[in-house]
C-alpha cells in the first residue's frame, strides 16, 4: 500500500438517471405531501442522537411508506455496481437504512461520518448511498457533497448533487454537505435526497483497520 494513500479522498461511484422521471416526480410529491411530518435532522448514533444546528441544519423523514420497499429493491439490484466500483468483497446486505432529507436555505451538514465499528455490534454500514432529486428548474445553489481523504492533511474531492443521481462511498470515510441557497426559501425548492445505508454483518476480508481502503 503506497504511503500518501491516506491523503487521498476514497474510492466513490455514481449512476446518473437511476430511478427516472417518473419515480423523481412520485418522490417530490410524497416530500410536499408528507411536509408536516419531516423532522430536524439529529446527529449521532443510537440512544446518543441529538439536534446540533451547529453540526446539521436540515429536515428529514424516516417513514418513506410504500416508496421504502420499491427504494430498497432497487438499491438490491445496485449493489454488484456498487461492489465493482468501490472494491468490496461481494456479501448478502444484513439491512437497509432510509431516510429522505430535505435541505433548505442555509441548510449544511458539518464534517462527519456515517459509521463507528464497535466490537458489540451485530452489523454495521458498510455503504453509503445518497439519491438527488430535486424540482427543475433547481431553485438552490451549493449544497455539495465533499468527500475528505482519513487523513486530516489530505485532499477532498467536490460531488455536484445532479438530478437523479446516486453517489456511494465508503461510510468511514469523512465527508460534509457544504451550505445550500436556496433565496425563495420555500420548501418544494429544496434540496433533497434520499440517503441509503448498506449494512453487512462483518467488515469486507479486505478492508485495512488504519486507511478504510479495501485492496
Amino acid at each position: 500500500m503506497s504511503p500518501d494513500i491516506v491523503s487521498r479522498p476514497p474510492q466513490y461511484g455514481s449512476i446518473s438517471d437511476w430511478l427516472g422521471t417518473e419515480m423523481v416526480a412520485r418522490l417530490l410529491n410524497f416530500a410536499q405531501t408528507s411536509r408536516d411530518q419531516f423532522k430536524a435532522s439529529d446527529v449521532g448514533y443510537g440512544e446518543s442522537n441529538k439536534i446540533n444546528l451547529t453540526i446539521r441544519r436540515s429536515s428529514k423523514l424516516k417513514q418513506l411508506g410504500e416508496l421504502e420497499n420499491e427504494l430498497q429493491v432497487r438499491a438490491q439490484a445496485a449493489l454488484p455496481f456498487m461492489f465493482e466500483h468501490l472494491g468490496y468483497t461481494p456479501f448478502n446486505p444484513a439491512r437497509f437504512e432510509l431516510e429522505m432529507v430535505a435541505h433548505g436555505d442555509g441548510a449544511f451538514f458539518s464534517r462527519h461520518e456515517d459509521t463507528v465499528i464497535r466490537p458489540e455490534m451485530t452489523s454495521y454500514r458498510a455503504i453509503s448511498a445518497v439519491y438527488y432529486f430535486y424540482r427543475l428548474p433547481r431553485s438552490f445553489s451549493g449544497g455539495v457533497l465533499r468527500l475528505h481523504s482519513i487523513g486530516k492533511e489530505g485532499s477532498f474531492v467536490d460531488i455536484e448533487p445532479m438530478n437523479d443521481r446516486l453517489i456511494f462511498f465508503p461510510p468511514w470515510f469523512p465527508h460534509e454537505v457544504m451550505p445550500v441557497v436556496s433565496p425563495s426559501g420555500r420548501f418544494e425548492d429544496s434540496r433533497f435526497a434520499i440517503n441509503c445505508w448498506v449494512y453487512a454483518k462483518q467488515l469486507p476480508p479486505n478492508f485495512n483497520d488504519d486507511t478504510g481502503y479495501v485492496s
